[in-house]
């Protein structure tokens, strides 16, 4: 088998879901040198972008696709289904990279479990915000006792939904119905990930909530979540699907410094007494597609190693068990333990 200029055999890659993302990650996969590239897809609508492969093996599908045996699979079909796709492409041996998040109901996490096989194929779950150099960073200083102990903890975010996808009747979007894994919760799901990450998993949590705006939606479109970490950092998340420019921030109060980051401004601080100690600011040119593809870039260099992904199954069931401990919060209106 021929190999690549590092010396890799090349992948023979398969995107399950040829949305917005689909097309975003054919292209970027692409772009790293995989020239074996299939897609399932149940739709016959155009695609959302243009694809840059120009060999492209079109299968509707699942079942005969993974017949023909790729080495990744990557599952960028509606929430609803990621699990049973992941769960599909393992049992053919499949590497796979599942985009957040990696199931929606609590019933899915008994299923999850068993595929933590040490020295089975790997799955990589795409919470690309890790790849954000802002958050590396925050995480560098907090590695190099930085901030000290690290009091609490707050995060805005708030996105409008009709914006997201101009081509699409954002009401028949899998983020917009509950019954396909949608809502704010799930669907951002990224930022209950990184503060896992950099402070720790949370012992319980409380939310409110709910379809609170005009919006067409059936799942929740404002969700405010609070909870403490294992080590003791009070976290306080706001999300909604409502606001206009976009809105994407983080403040932590710590015991040496203060630290903001703001992913629309480009730039993370670490202040103390109002001067700045350090900080990171990403040039205009930077473009958020760099997440992508650092983060799928690292993943098929990894592929025959015997490192772990970037953010691992278990990571994954650990922040969906914490989306879904908020959504039952805003339902019951009780604090629910973890």
């Amino acid at each position: 088998m021929d190999t690549d200029k590092a010396g890799r055999q090349p992948v023979k890659a398969l995107v399950v879901g040829l949305g917005s993302i689909g097309v975003r990650h054919v292209n970027n996969l692409h772009a790293l040198g995989v020239r074996e590239l299939g897609v399932v897809r149940t739709r016959n609508h155009p695609p959302p972008g243009k694809i840059a492969a120009r060999e492209l093996a079109v299968f509707h599908d699942l079942d005969l696709a993974l017949a023909q045996k790729f080495d990744l699979v990557v599952v960028a079909n509606p929430t609803s289904l990621h699990l049973e796709t992941l769960v599909k492409a393992l049992d053919a041996g499949a590497h796979v990279y599942v985009e957040k998040p990696v199931a929606h109901v609590e019933e899915c996490l008994a299923e999850l479990k068993p595929r933590l096989i040490p020295g089975g194929p790997k799955v990589l779950v795409g919470c690309q915000l890790r790849m954000h150099p802002g958050l590396m960073k925050i995480g560098e200083w907090i590695n190099q006792n930085r901030l000290g102990k690290i009091y609490s903890v707050q995060v805005d975010l708030g996105e409008y939904l009709p914006g997201w996808h101009p081509w699409e009747d954002y009401r028949q979007s899998y983020a917009a119905l509950a019954d396909q894994g949608g809502g704010v919760i799930l669907t951002l799901i990224h930022e209950l990930d990184y503060l896992q990450w950099l402070f720790g998993k949370p012992e319980s949590v409380y939310a409110i909530g709910g379809h609170r705006t005009s919006l067409e939606i059936t799942a929740e479109d404002t969700a405010l979540i609070t909870f403490e970490t294992r080590q003791g950092v009070g976290i306080q998340l706001r999300m909604d699907y409502w606001r206009k420019p976009p809105v994407r921030r983080m403040s932590i109060v710590a015991e040496k410094a203060l630290v903001d980051w703001d992913y629309y401004a480009r730039a993370a601080t670490l202040k103390q007494d109002g001067q700045i100690l350090d900080e990171m600011k990403l040039p205009p040119t930077w473009d958020r597609n760099e997440l992508f593809i650092s983060m799928m870039r690292e993943f098929l260099e990894n592929l025959s190693g015997e490192s772990a992904p970037r953010v691992t199954l278990q990571d994954g069931i650990d922040t969906l068990v914490t989306a879904l401990a908020a959504k039952k919060s805003i339902e019951t209106g009780q604090v629910i333990r973890i």
